[in-house]
């Protein structure tokens, strides 16, 4: 087993740098740096107190300090002198790419250029926050797609079906985007329901909170994120799941055990579930990663400050170093959940086990 998943982590490094290396490719080639515009500007902010070569002065110490003097990659492309002969300049080791890959091999993915702390620094800053939103969602989201789809799948389903297939068809038409400022018009808002507070992760209180008040503050305040990456995925996780279920019902081993005179949620959670695992943890496998892309949507609309907006402000501040570490960190989130599905398939499937071995 541990041979086996050494072979895929190993199968997945190429795509993992290869992701990552175009990342850092395309961000520097967008226009537009974040030292060209807090330093080069004419109106507003320090720099703009100085003269045109003051400016000019600082912005190259500042390239000069982060490294974007240099070459960006290996070689680069001159303008043709000749009709359709492009000229390639070779710059050697003394570049962009190759100071960044070396920081990576060594565990350093630079420095952010917005405020000079390491980039290592700044996403474990806002991690925690997004792991436990995305934990508590996926935990939550999980359970509750598994007790409704067994609920639709036994004999007294039909009802619930009917109600709930239509719900939750209409629910996932929804883009994420809009269903997130939905809840806050109909659950934040104080000409609807001010049930919950609209931004953010907390107020400051002087003296200190224990653990169960900082668990019920922080509880409250994540609410309504919770509630959108829920709805968000809920829809697909159960449909997939009723499906999953539904074909196993069908099943020979099923009959047998119903002429047994076993009720039909007996059935369902001791025969049919259990053979049924492995679509789910396919499902889920490919679920896990979609609810991350949603976790960015959610924490930029209630302003959490997580993985996702440190990705928007990054983006829009043109900090290329957390930009990049922040979608190498996603890539091998992903590899790993994958990771998880194999093991899950060897728990779940003896026969999956013996080759896994």
């Amino acid at each position: 087993m541990g041979t086996y998943l050494l072979k895929r982590l190993l199968q997945a490094l190429p795509a993992l740098w290869a992701l990552a290396t175009i990342v850092f490719l395309l961000s520097r080639l967008l226009p537009g740096t974040f030292g060209s515009e807090r330093i080069l500007q004419n109106s507003g902010g320090y720099y703009s107190k100085g003269t045109a070569a003051d400016r000019q002065a600082a912005y190259q110490d500042y390239r000069k300090r982060t490294g974007q003097d240099l070459p960006l990659f290996y070689f680069s492309v001159a303008p043709a002198t000749e009709p359709l002969v492009p000229k390639l300049r070779w710059h050697g080791s003394r570049n962009q790419y190759h100071r960044w890959l070396l920081g990576v091999l060594q565990g350093d993915l630079g420095r952010s250029y917005k405020s000079s702390q390491p980039v290592m620094k700044v996403m474990l800053e806002a991690v925690g926050n997004t792991f436990w939103l995305l934990a508590c969602s996926m935990l939550v989201t999980f359970f509750l797609a598994l007790e409704l789809s067994i609920r639709m799948a036994g004999k007294r389903g039909g009802r619930l079906r009917k109600f709930l297939l239509p719900l939750l068809f209409v629910i996932d038409s929804i883009p994420p985007f809009v269903l997130a400022l939905l809840l806050l018009v109909l659950l934040a808002n104080p000409s609807f329901l001010q049930l919950f507070p609209v931004f953010g992760m907390g107020y400051y209180i002087p003296q200190e909170l224990s653990l169960w008040e900082e668990l019920v503050q922080w509880t409250y305040f994540m609410a309504l994120p919770m509630l959108s990456l829920v709805l968000f995925n809920l829809p697909y996780l159960t449909s997939q799941m009723y499906d999953s279920v539904s074909t196993a019902l069908r099943a020979d081993y099923i009959r047998t055990a119903r002429a047994k005179g076993l009720d039909g949620q007996t059935v369902i959670r001791r025969h049919a579930l259990p053979n049924s695992l492995l679509p789910i943890i396919t499902i889920v496998s490919d679920f896990i990663p979609a609810l991350v892309t949603g976790t960015l949507i959610v924490e930029t609309v209630f302003a959490v400050p997580g993985i996702g907006r440190l990705l928007i402000d990054a983006v829009l501040s043109r900090d290329y170093p957390v930009l990049t570490g922040i979608v190498l960190m996603i890539a091998v989130f992903r590899v790993v959940a994958y990771l998880l599905a194999d093991l899950a398939y060897a728990r779940a499937d003896p026969r999956t086990r013996q080759q896994l071995i």
